[in-house]
């Protein structure tokens, strides 16, 4: 007969859930109080990045990113001596095919490196390094309770499922996305894990700061059969565009790589991109989340709005291909709520008054992160989660979906996952209540 804790793992692994919930919570708002506290040292300003680059000079705006984008090569660059012997940082590995084990010094200096990249003005996504920091805490976690290895690979995917929920304020995409993305599988005995890490964290932001949704667009009524139909070809029009986003984010690496050129100065030069685009548009400062919620109230004109996307695609090509550490799925979000705030412009063209700005660009949203991420399920509950527009789930949903269908027919790497890897089974994947 087997040891009663093997045969109540399912149960023994709640309390260790709930923990690396809180956890996690605790690093992400650790990770957001740095950095609000280096913004409003540096500038003297409070508020979003793109206020902050607002109230700067032109020169001082063009300036910080390489001066951040240097500063965070040099972290990299001087830290290497560190991470001699240590694992790799990578917490999808980890929990795909890795043992679960996350090297602390890695994700530390990986952290202090995007810190000053994020903080800096730099066109990439704060929520990599708070999602990769609350994967840390349940490694450790499981560590300290010397898990075998399958708990240990939950136990670091509800790392993930916290850092995302206290990260976004959405704590169901959380567990959809560990399980559409990181796992590209549905195990049902992992869900009460999952669900009460993601809780455990959005309770401990609400308890201590307050949880709402991220984004609060216009007042949206649910659609007519019309603007379902416009709202379709959105999702159309998003899907097949979508190869284009990866494809400028490779195209930026493989540029900013072929340079002969030490990381810092490399990274430096990806700033300056990001700089000289600030010094016209300061809206290339930062993720792109206060320009998302500016277009999901106003409706702006379609040349400022192509303007934008252009200019903040190249920009995050550059930050991310220059070798910055951080994510880039809060300006692919800026990418589709641009992209379609554009398509409503064309299909208002063909009849006007067709579709309102605001669910074009909400829409749009969600069409292109199911595109690029090939996670319908995940868009739709994301951006519900995300903006509390619950009216308009019909036409998210089934946009989400046509967009996922489409991207798949166009091709492409997938965010987070090439091609390759979805078709090949990841080996010694085990299932974590059989240890």
């Amino acid at each position: 007969m087997k040891p009663w804790w093997r045969r109540h793992a399912f149960v023994l692994n709640l309390p260790l859930a709930a923990a690396c919930g809180a956890l996690g919570a605790l690093l992400v708002l650790g990770f957001q109080f740095a950095l609000h506290a280096i913004e409003e040292g540096l500038s003297g300003h409070r508020g979003s990045l793109v206020e902050i680059a607002r109230q700067l000079a032109p020169w001082q705006r063009a300036l910080a990113p390489a001066l951040g984008g240097l500063l965070a090569g040099l972290v990299l660059e001087q830290g290497r001596h560190l991470l001699r012997g240590a694992a790799e940082g990578d917490y999808l590995e980890a929990v795909r095919v890795g043992d679960g084990r996350l090297s602390l010094r890695r994700t530390l200096v990986n952290s202090l490196s995007s810190l000053c990249t994020v903080a800096s003005g730099g066109s990439i996504g704060r929520e990599g390094a708070m999602v990769a920091l609350a994967a840390l805490g349940g490694s450790l976690l499981a560590r300290l309770a010397s898990l075998g290895l399958p708990r240990r690979r939950l136990l670091v995917a509800c790392g993930i499922a916290a850092g995302w929920a206290a990260a976004y304020h959405a704590p169901l995409a959380a567990v959809v996305f560990v399980c559409e993305v990181v796992w590209r599988r549905l195990d049902w005995r992992a869900l009460p894990a999952l669900l009460l890490a993601a809780l455990t964290a959005s309770l401990t932001v609400d308890r201590l700061f307050g949880l709402s949704p991220l984004y609060q667009p216009a007042p949206l009524a649910a659609p007519d059969h019309l603007a379902l139909a416009g709202y379709c070809l959105l999702a159309l029009l998003l899907g097949a565009a979508s190869p284009l986003f990866m494809g400028a984010m490779e195209l930026g690496r493989r540029a900013l790589g072929r340079l002969k050129l030490r990381l810092p100065w490399r990274m430096a030069l990806g700033g300056a991109v990001v700089g000289g685009l600030a010094w016209f548009w300061p809206q290339m400062w930062g993720n792109g989340y206060s320009t998302v919620s500016w277009l999901l109230v106003s409706d702006p004109g379609w040349r400022l709005v192509l303007t934008l996307l252009v200019c903040k695609l190249a920009a995050t090509a550059a930050t991310s291909g220059s070798g910055a550490v951080g994510g880039i799925f809060t300006p692919m979000l800026f990418a589709g709520a641009a992209g379609g705030a554009l398509a409503g412009h064309l299909l208002n063209i063909l009849l006007p008054g067709w579709l309102p700005a605001g669910g074009a660009a909400l829409v749009g949203m969600a069409a292109f992160l199911a595109a690029t991420a090939r996670a319908p399920v995940l868009a739709a509950l994301m951006l519900m989660e995300l903006t509390g527009a619950y009216a308009m789930l019909p036409p998210v949903a089934l946009a989400a979906w046509l967009a996922a269908r489409i991207s798949r027919r166009v091709g492409g790497r997938a965010l987070y996952q090439d091609e390759a890897e979805i078709r090949r089974p990841a080996p010694g994947r085990c299932c974590w209540f059989r240890r």
